[in-house]
């Protein structure tokens, strides 16, 4: 059978492979398989980003073209063209001062009137081939836009590169003349551009014609790249960014390469990845800590109650309670336990002693058995002893002193006798009494004579403290006499027919204490806990163990007790308490324990 604790392990154990599952599954969909998808965002926001760039060089080329277009002195000069005013208005210096690679003016009839471009890579003026054998792309982007009133701009390729251009209708100031020529107006997308491009983005950037892309990208790359204006693609270090831009007719123009760093994927990436790991690890710490909560509050408590639990199938020891500092469930659990030892143990007490008082009754009907055999075997002699006696008493009359005192004394112990064998014959059921008023001294001095005489004393010595009066009480004498005789007898006993035996009655209240006290050893610790118990004496060879307890249960029916003063250390000291007016029912059960 799997134990909790086990269950609990094998379960943190699963959830972590649970979560080490995630963990995988995570790291691939949040970082590789979502990778393409924010690097493909990311390319097309750069992407994004040149193509506004080249549209800001386009409002920078247009600023300048319409400024110029609407000089009145412009419109004059198309008209009648003149060299000092080409000195005076269009110095040579004003295109590479204004970062420009071409100022054209054409007139109304399509002529040329001013042709100057600068190549801004050799840093030497240049002219721009309009026509060479075919059309060019800046003279067909010219053309196609000079009979049109609004500027427009365009991208035309040239011997010296790309060139962006503004091509702008010259007019008066106040823009209500007729246009009389246009003015274009361009730039080569060259180092320099490229270079501002580079700044504006901060990356580093690369310019590149259509036959250029094919050194860097596939055939299939270069595909994409001319489908959706950009491409990316990703190496070691730096994710390749390419920008593609077209001119007037659609065509590839040019193309611009961004290798961005890739340092912001890789601090995301790690922060996913370490995220996950962190997530992980608490998951591991947390199941330690839910182990350790539950070993701590719930397994060690239910150990410690199956352990404590197993003395209840062998009944070793019930007495083992369950010790709890907690308020729970589980506390609840142990104080019902705790509770159903407490009852299993009283219970288990009961039981032995349900078993003892079975021996104790087995071995009291086996006494009653042979007492009542004892018994009717005595009555027959004691019949033919009372018979011999009533002879004597016929055949003597002037008896002496001495005969005349004893044979009355062997007739009255004769009659007690047969009450003894009677009681006997009764022993174990209710012995209905005849109580009548007596005297306790007068039946202590009876008990004492019957002793010395029977000589069973031998040389104990017996100390009487009277009181001055009577000491009347309602009783039972013969059973009274019985009682000390049982008492004084099981004292010299004690003592080997040696030493001393104070006894004492005095009234006290509505009762009377007669207290025994010998200078014999006392009684045994292990008698004194059974002291009014059956068969429990501390004489191995002598007795049945029965005096006690018969004295005990003959003084109960009087409404008396008998008490052992363990406090007395010269010898044994037994109180016999007595009521004045005395009978059965009134008992009140003072001691626990046989001599």
């Amino acid at each position: 059978m799997m134990t909790l604790k086990r269950k609990i392990v094998f379960f943190i154990s699963g959830l972590g492979l649970v979560f080490s599952v995630l963990f995988l599954m995570s790291n691939h969909l949040t970082i590789s398989h979502s990778k393409n998808d924010q690097q493909n965002i990311f390319a097309a926001k750069v992407a994004s980003r040149v193509s506004h760039l080249i549209a800001g060089e386009k409002k920078r080329i247009a600023t300048l073209c319409c400024d110029w277009a609407t000089w009145d002195a412009m419109y004059g000069y198309a008209e009648k063209p003149s060299r000092e005013f080409e000195a005076d208005s269009l110095p040579l210096n004003v295109v590479p001062e204004s970062d420009l690679s071409l100022v054209l003016i054409m007139n109304i009839n399509q002529q040329v009137v001013f042709h100057q471009g600068f190549d801004q890579a050799g840093n030497r003026f240049v002219k721009f081939h309009l026509q060479n054998g075919v059309a060019s792309s800046l003279w067909k982007s010219i053309v196609l836009s000079f009979s049109r009133p609004e500027p427009e701009n365009f991208i035309a390729t040239t011997e010296f590169g790309p060139l962006i251009t503004i091509s702008a209708p010259i007019m008066h100031s106040d823009g209500k003349g007729p246009m009389n020529g246009r003015i274009v107006m361009g730039r080569l997308t060259d180092r320099s551009f490229q270079q501002r491009i580079g700044a504006a983005i901060q990356e580093k950037t690369t310019m590149l014609t259509p036959a250029n892309l094919q050194k860097d990208l596939a055939q299939d790359e270069v595909r994409a790249l001319f489908e959706r204006d950009f491409y990316f693609k990703e190496n070691k270090n730096f994710l390749r960014i390419f920008s593609l831009s077209r001119d007037a007719s659609g065509q590839a123009a040019f193309a611009i390469r961004i290798d961005a760093d890739k340092t912001l994927f890789s601090i995301q990436e790690r922060a996913v990845r370490n995220f996950l790991i962190a997530l992980l690890l608490c998951t591991i710490l947390a199941g330690a800590v839910f182990y350790g909560f539950i070993d701590r509050t719930l397994l060690r408590r239910l150990k410690n109650i199956s352990i404590k639990t197993k003395h209840i199938i062998s009944f070793e020891d019930l007495s083992i309670r369950i010790r709890e500092d907690h308020h729970d469930e589980i506390a609840q659990l142990s104080l019902d336990i705790n509770k159903m030892l407490e009852r299993l143990e009283n219970e288990n007490i009961r039981h032995r002693e349900m078993e003892r008082r079975l021996v104790t009754n087995e071995k009291l009907v086996a006494t009653g058995r042979l007492a009542a055999n004892i018994a009717h075997e005595i009555n027959n002699p004691l019949f033919a002893i009372s018979n011999s006696i009533a002879v004597i008493k016929k055949q003597i009359k002037n008896a002496s002193s001495d005969i005349a005192e004893v044979l009355p004394l062997a007739e009255k112990e004769i009659k007690r006798v047969r009450k003894i064998t009677k009681k006997l014959l009764d022993y174990g059921k209710i012995n209905l009494e005849t109580f009548r008023e007596s005297d306790i001294d007068a039946i202590l001095d009876t008990a004492c004579e019957v002793l010395k005489l029977s000589k069973q004393i031998h040389n104990t010595i017996i100390v009487r403290n009277k009181q001055s009066g009577e000491l009347p009480i309602f009783c039972n004498p013969d059973s009274l006499q019985q009682v000390f005789m049982n008492l004084i007898l099981n004292a010299c006993e004690a003592m080997n027919g040696r030493g001393e035996i104070a006894i004492e009655a005095k009234r006290t209240g509505d009762a009377y204490e007669i207290h025994f006290r010998d200078s014999g050893p006392g009684f045994p610790d292990a008698v004194k806990k059974r002291i009014f118990e059956p068969f429990n004496s501390s004489k191995e060879t002598k007795g049945a163990g029965l005096g006690l307890y018969i004295s005990y249960h003959i003084v109960k029916r009087h409404g008396g007790s008998i008490i052992l003063d363990e406090t007395y250390r010269s010898g044994a000291h037994l109180i016999l308490t007595m009521p004045r007016r005395g009978g059965p029912g009134n008992a009140k059960k003072t001691a626990n324990a046989d001599r």
